[in-house]
């Protein structure tokens, strides 16, 4: 049986490097907001895995509030929705005269098993026996004009997606620093934006080295930098104290702690605000262009602070970047003295 749908109004986002595919998922919604909705009161994530089909056909059958459509995204009901027959139900419904083509409806998905991308190739031409798809939905949307493949990037490529990082950070990596970082993180756009970003608020004004990206990108850093904002956050002043003296007894420069520190608090501030309006951790990863894991711990470190304490926070921080700039006292006193300042 075919399908016919109107591929204006169905976008299909996929594959394994998801960093690319989430930037693009929020181009999209950057695009509907400033022309259909400034109020941004009619786009709609739908969980995918959770997802039932009566669910689905009542938010993509809505029509708009004081707009004139809605956008409706929905993630993973590809990769992750166990229900026998919510795919075919699905594309029944979207090829039958039920669906107004009213709305903007987005697929989003994480890579798929490699048996069910070859089901996105053209079919051939001859069939040996009319068969049913297993994965009808995939097929439907792997065949449409608006389908968006985002495979891991290698080479050129990938070399152009870090210096364009890091100049959007307003830094830069040498050349020699680039080819280091891919030998340690590989194609892992998600952790090269990450490490990029680290690397940029070491080395500014300064271009990143290849003796840079060996110290920081290998190091546990950002896990004990959670580990300390968790203590911060609970009030937890000996646990505070133990891991500000852990990383300053294993040779850390104290400027270096304290630019990690204060980006660490900035990212809290903006997920603060980002949860207060959606408080969805794919939402936070996508604007804050973060690991899926790492926006899930921010989500749940803000949340233990108010925006008025994270403000004090941040003014704590300048005052200890300003004593630690003009040497006045003795770094591991200064951030004792900031620990405590935040945790009693």
């Amino acid at each position: 049986m075919m399908y016919v749908v109107n591929p204006l109004m169905i976008i299909f986002l996929y594959g394994p490097d998801t960093y690319r595919s989430r930037e693009r998922l929020h181009q999209l919604k950057e695009a509907y907001h400033t022309k259909f909705d400034p109020s941004n009161m009619n786009t709609l994530v739908l969980d995918g895995e959770k997802l039932s089909f009566e669910e689905f056909r009542r938010a993509v059958g809505a029509s708009g509030f004081l707009a004139p459509k809605r956008m409706i995204v929905v993630e993973q009901i590809i990769g992750k929705n166990k229900r026998k027959d919510i795919q075919q139900e699905i594309v029944d419904y979207l090829g039958s005269k039920d669906w107004k083509d009213n709305n903007i409806l987005i697929f989003w998905e994480a890579d798929v098993l490699s048996e069910s991308r070859k089901r996105l190739r053209k079919p051939a031409k001859k069939k040996t026996a009319e068969k049913k798809s297993p994965k009808p939905l995939l097929k439907m949307l792997g065949e449409g004009e608006h389908a968006e493949s985002f495979a891991l990037l290698t080479g050129g490529e990938l070399k152009k997606f870090i210096r364009d990082r890091a100049r959007e950070l307003h830094g830069s990596l040498q050349e020699a620093a680039v080819d280091e970082l891919i030998n340690r993180a590989g194609s892992d756009t998600w952790q090269i934006t990450h490490e990029v970003a680290k690397l940029v608020a070491y080395s500014y004004p300064k271009p990143a080295t290849t003796d840079d990206v060996r110290k920081l990108v290998l190091t546990s850093f950002d896990d004990n930098i959670f580990h300390l904002t968790d203590a911060l956050a609970d009030r937890n002043l000996r646990e505070t104290l133990r891991l500000f003296g852990e990383l300053l007894a294993n040779g850390l420069n104290e400027l270096y702690i304290l630019t990690m520190l204060i980006r660490q608090c900035r990212l809290l501030v903006q997920t603060h605000n980002i949860i207060e309006q959606e408080p969805h951790p794919a939402t936070v990863a996508a604007r804050l262009r973060l690991p899926p894991f790492i926006a899930q711990q921010l989500m749940r470190q803000a949340k233990k602070f108010t925006s008025d304490e994270l403000r004090e926070v941040f003014q704590q921080l300048v005052i200890l970047d300003r004593k630690l700039k003009t040497s006045q006292g003795n770094p591991g006193l200064l951030f004792d003295l900031f620990a405590a300042s935040v945790c009693v």
